[in-house]
């Protein structure tokens, strides 16, 4: 399908060894191509603390120094696995039998890795402190000139919505 992007995931904190977990490309670690990662490039913030007396008019709100800061929030994301004959080869297309490996295998490893940083190829747009929120029911088969594809979503929770994540000589960082 046209329009499809990688991504890039790489778990937080470190490995057993005190290294830190190796990024992942999506299309090559389990075959699963982006059509949409609609990250906010602001968002709501949180409602300051306040404080409201009965005997006076209007309430009093107390602004952090720092400014008023943002909410965390959910995104979903819309992903494709394409499904290929057993005599198609492509470099990074999948068979018949290996979409649904692939897929459990993605979810999977979102499950297991917790917290994660998350890097968009397509928006130039990353973010830590993200996890795995829910999986929608409603994966569907689509026919695109002759290409199957499995179509399915996933909700991602943005605990970190200020910090910037760019991908660069193979590590996810905060922009400098």
């Amino acid at each position: 399908m046209s329009n499809w992007n990688t991504f890039y995931v790489q778990r937080m904190g470190l490995d057993g060894q005190g290294v830190q977990w190796p990024v992942k490309e999506s299309v090559t670690e389990w075959g699963i191509f982006c059509k949409t990662i609609p990250f906010k490039l602001m968002g709501s913030v949180k409602k300051p603390a306040c404080q409201t007396w009965l005997d006076e008019d209007g309430d009093e709100e107390f602004i952090p120094s720092t400014g008023l800061l943002r909410e965390s929030y959910t995104i979903e994301i819309e992903l494709g696995c394409k499904k290929l004959t057993a005599s198609d080869s492509t470099k990074y297309d999948v068979s018949v039998n290996d979409v649904r490996d692939k897929v459990a295998a993605f979810i999977g490893w979102l499950q297991s890795a917790g917290m994660i940083k998350l890097y968009s190829t397509h928006t130039k747009i990353g973010r830590q402190y993200v996890r795995l929120e829910s999986v929608p029911d409603d994966a569907t088969w689509k026919n695109d000139n002759g290409e199957e594809w499995l179509i399915f979503k996933i909700v991602m929770k943005v605990n970190d919505p200020s910090t910037d994540i760019v991908y660069s000589g193979g590590s996810l960082v905060q922009r400098v």
